[in-house]
């Protein structure tokens, strides 16, 4: 068997954090289901992002690398949040 990648870049809110903003709990949710989107699309699809650039992408290929590019903006915004958050409520 394979071992897990580490999710170090995931981050777990804790009870005392999602009281004091309890849409963390959520943010958090979605940052690692951004992320597994992510992974699933680069293992179903192996040759994303491998193709010279003149050539044009099959539609799914390019429908797969957008939503790459819009999930890692998502995570970056939610990680600039949850920093944001953090530094508000000093419990970061």
């Amino acid at each position: 068997m394979i071992p897990a990648d580490p999710l170090d870049d995931v981050w777990v809110p804790t009870s005392p954090q999602i009281l004091m903003a309890s849409e963390r709990a959520i943010l958090a949710t979605l940052d690692l289901t951004l992320l597994l989107a992510a992974r699933t699309l680069e293992a179903e699809h192996t040759d994303l992002g491998k193709r010279p650039h003149e050539e044009p992408s099959p539609p799914h290929l390019a429908l797969a690398e957008s939503i790459l590019i819009i999930a890692a903006t998502l995570r970056e915004l939610i990680a600039s949040y949850r920093a944001v958050t953090d530094r508000l409520l000093r419990d970061g």
